[in-house]
This record gives structure tokens, sequence and C-alpha cells, in this order.
């Protein structure tokens, strides 16, 4: 088992109302200093919100909303799949390995973002709202990753990659609901306008880096300054407009209805060339629901939406991205029995992605493929009874598969990451009298099944096997005080998570046994 060090303190405090209920206030704050299973590789995070409540009378409110995260830490370190996937005559490479340089590689991220929510109320059928945020985001990303194992199955050869991106938008949605009745038919109309501007910035390096004994490593090696292969700035503009309408009907029967029309205009200059693409765009996208509540606790629906989202960025022949579009369809049933704190759902879904971006794990370029297609059934029960036992199940049956690309030797393939089953089991027991009221004990296991890696533009030729972890939790609660310890991979089982084809194949490890020990109190 490997030595973790977390050091984590948060805090919650809930809204605080004076005494005429006018203003009220909430923070939210997270300050963590933590080891990973890597070594050199930290996990640590400042977060910190606070959100003020303004209400001048009862039809009026305005909250004003603003946060800080900061992250340091590290990408998963790639590693061999001879030594982790497979068998090497130098053995298995250790779970704690690192394949960067100490004094090299980093992953920082700063992000700002700051806004308010306005809503007032005019008579008992129109409310406006209008929600504005401007966000500021900052990465600093450097990584020394291998690209190749050599012939002796131990030193592998090594690349320095490195992105430097600033993103700053602003986003204002303004809206009215208007409630209304006809013919005995209610409806909650809502219409608004949204609009969003953002500036990016992308440079990005890339360049050899000295070799590495996986086995022996030795750090401190000298390490050259990458040349610039792509300098970017991009901005893009988009404005909808939208209209829903939900429905009620025969006391039982709920309709929603909902479309939505998209405009957007994208400039990018490649400040290595000084040239300039623009790309305008625009779509219609719709979505539909229609569920039944009866009166047995029984709720089947099926429902239908579309999606689109412009691409920033341009691909390796400095042509803009196409726009993300998808369309899913599902139908389901929701089972809660009167009375009952328990209920299970049962859903089939088929979704449709085009033109989504992956990252080429060779040359960490965003590339556009074509269609994904993804069918499957979600399982989940929650039973939860009077005498402290708590209940939770799922299950997951995926059919993911690339039906369209301009690599012809992927398609029909699976899709990279997607298993094909997937189930948990929670179990939570608390004490509810006596002299240990309050105590609980905690039990779950996880099944992650199968699936392929990324072989990118050919046949998936790699192939992650699945594994099944055990979860346990104590915990404990006296007065305002909760006492609780959490154990992940309470086995310590040693598993490879993802696996990909660049240049040679490689995989990454997962989370190996984790104890987290946490105190909460409670105003």
């Amino acid at each position: 088992m490997f030595k973790k060090d977390i050091k984590k303190v948060g805090v919650v405090v809930k809204p605080n109302n004076d005494e005429a209920g006018v203003f009220s206030y909430r923070l939210t704050g997270l300050v963590r200093d933590s080891d990973t299973q890597v070594d050199f590789v930290k996990d640590n995070r400042i977060y910190i919100a606070p959100g003020f409540t303004w209400r001048p009378s009862e039809d009026t409110t305005l909250t004003f909303l603003s946060h800080f995260h900061q992250d340091e830490t590290l990408p998963s370190q790639r590693l061999p799949a001879e030594g982790t996937l497979r068998s090497n005559p130098n053995g298995r490479i250790p779970t704690n390995r690192f394949t960067g340089e100490p004094d090299v590689d980093q992953y920082d991220r700063d992000e700002f973002a700051v806004g308010y929510l306005l809503e007032h109320r005019i008579g008992d059928a129109l409310s406006l709202r209008q929600n504005v945020r401007y966000y500021d985001n900052q990465v600093d990303d450097r990584t020394i990753f291998p690209t190749a194992l050599l012939a002796d199955q131990r030193t592998v050869s090594r690349a320095l990659f490195e992105s430097f991106g600033k993103v700053k938008g602003l986003t204002v949605d303004t809206q009215a609901q208007f409630d209304f009745t006809t013919w005995a038919i209610r409806h909650t109309l809502l219409a608004g306008l949204d609009y969003q501007r953002l500036n990016a910035r992308s440079v990005q390096t890339f360049g050899a880096a000295p070799n590495l004994d996986i086995f022996n490593p030795v750090y401190g090696a000298a390490v050259a300054a990458a040349p610039v292969f792509k300098d970017e700035a991009t901005t893009q503009e988009q404005i909808g407009f939208y209209l829903q309408d939900q429905i009620k009907f025969a006391e039982k029967w709920i309709l929603s209805l909902g479309g939505r029309h998209d405009r957007a205009s994208t400039e990018t200059k490649n400040k290595l060339t000084g040239t300039r693409t623009g790309q305008d765009d625009s779509a219609f996208t719709g979505r539909a629901g229609l569920v039944y509540r009866s009166d047995i606790g029984l709720a089947p629906y099926v429902s239908y939406a579309e999606s689109y989202l412009p691409a920033i960025g341009t691909d390796a022949a400095g042509q803009p991205f196409e726009p993300e579009t998808g369309r899913q369809y599902e139908v389901g049933v929701k089972y809660q029995p009167p009375g009952w704190n328990s209920f299970v759902t049962l859903a089939y879904f088929d979704l449709t992605r085009e033109n989504f971006l992956t990252l080429d794990p060779v040359t960490f370029a965003n590339v556009q493929r074509g269609e994904v297609s993804s069918r499957g059934i979600e399982l989940e029960g929650v039973a939860r009874f009077d005498f402290g036992l708590n209940l939770i199940a799922s299950y997951t049956r995926l059919d993911a598969e690339i039906t369209k690309s301009s690599f012809p030797a992927e398609v029909g393939e699976p899709l990279e990451h997607a298993s094909k089953h997937k189930a948990s089991l929670w179990a939570n027991y608390t004490i509810q009298g006596g002299d240990l009221k309050g105590l609980g004990f905690g039990a779950g296991v996880r099944h992650i099944g199968s699936a392929f890696g990324n072989s990118f533009g050919a046949r998936n030729t790699i192939k992650v096997p699945g594994v099944t972890l055990f979860d346990a939790a104590v915990h404990y609660d006296y007065k305002q005080f909760r006492f609780a310890v959490n154990a992940q991979n309470v086995f310590d089982k040693e598993y490879v998570a993802t696996a990909f084809t660049s240049g040679g194949e490689f995989a990454t490890f997962g989370q190996r046994s984790a104890v987290l020990g946490t105190v909460t109190y409670r105003w």
C-alpha cells in the first residue's frame, strides 16, 4: 500500500439572514495539500466562493456570486504497456513511477469568476431573470512523457510538451417566465436571449527530452527549450434565442417543448504566420419530452434533445473546426411507491455526437472526429429505510462505436475508454438509538468492465481489462459534528485504468488504496 499524505480543510458557512431577511451570505472554501500515489506529483487545491444575496422586496432578489479556484498537480503518468498491461523481463513497473522531471513538470490552473443572478416578479404570472458571469482562466502545463520503449525493455525515449492557455469571457442570459392556464391546461412559458463572448490564447511547444530508465530512474537531466509549434488567438461571439413551454394537462401528463436558434462567429489568428481564419455558424436545435405520473408511483417518460456547440481553434492545416452537434433519444420509467422514500429507474438511451474534438496522443493537437454512436441501458435503485439502512445500486450497459471518421480504419471500432458494463452497490447503516446512536458503517463494490484503448486512426489493438474494487466507510454523528473515515480500493488492487497507442503502446494506472478522514461541523 502506498503512502499518501493529505491535509485538507474545507468550510461551508450557510446562509445567514439578518433579522429583516433582507441580506444573507454564504461562504464555501477548501484548502488541500496532498501527495498522490506517484512520486513528485501533488494534488493541491485552493477554492473559495463567497456569495451575497439582497432581497429589497418580496418580488426582487439579487445574488452576487464569485469564486477563485487554483490547482497544482500533474497529469496521469503514461507508462509502457510492457510492465503494466503485459509482462516485461525487467519486472512490473511500480505504480509510483514518475516519468517526467521533478524540476520541469508542472500543471497550474487558476480560475476566477464573478457574476450575479437577478430575479423580479411582476404579479403572480410573470418573472424576469438575468444571469451574468465574467470568467478568467489560465492553465500552464509543462509535461515530459515517454514516447517509446527501447529494445532493452527498460529505457524510454521522452519528449517535452508545453501548453499555455488563457481564456476570458462574458456570458449574459436574460429570460422571462410566464405562467398561465388555458382550458384547464397549465403552461410555464420561458423565453430568453443569451450572449457569450470569449477571448482565448493558446501557445504550445514540442521537443525532445533525455531518455529515462523506467526501472531505475535518475532525474535531473538538462532539458532543452522546445520550439513553439502553435500560437493562436481566438475571439468567439455567440447569441442564442430560446423558447420553451412546459404543459401540464389531464392532471397526470407533462409535456415539454422547446426550441433554440444560435448564431456564432469565430475568428482565429495564427501568431506564427500572421494568417487569420474566420467562420460563421448557425443552427436550430429542439427538444421535447413527455411524462405520465400515475397514482401508483409509476412515471414512464420519453424525450428527444439536440445540441450545438461552436468549436474553438484550428486543425493541423489551419482550418477552423466545425461545430459539434448531437442528438439523443431516451425512453424510461421511474417507480416510487407512494409513501416510500425509495425509487428505481430504468432508461434506454441513444446518443449521437458529430464533429467532437479529441486529443491526438502523438502530436497533442486537437483532431475532429466524425461521428460516434452510444446506445445503452441504465438501471438505478435507491432504498432508504426508517431503521437506518440505505442502499444504492446501479448498472449501465453501453455500446459505443465510431460510425464515421476521416480515418477509414477506425469506422465500426468500439469507442475508446467506453466500458460495456459498469455496476456499483453501496450499503450504509446508521444506528438509530442507544449509546451508539449516530455511529454508522458503509461498504460498497464497484465493477468497471473491460474497454478498448485509443489506437487513434487505426483498428483498436490495445484493451484494458475489467476490475472490481471495494470501498468502505465509518462515520459518527455527535451533536453538530460528523467524524468520518472513507477508504477507497480497500484491498489495494493494482490495475490499469486507460491505455492508448502513441508511437508505442502505453497505459496509466488507476487509483490505489486511499483513506481519508474528515471532521465536519454544522452551524
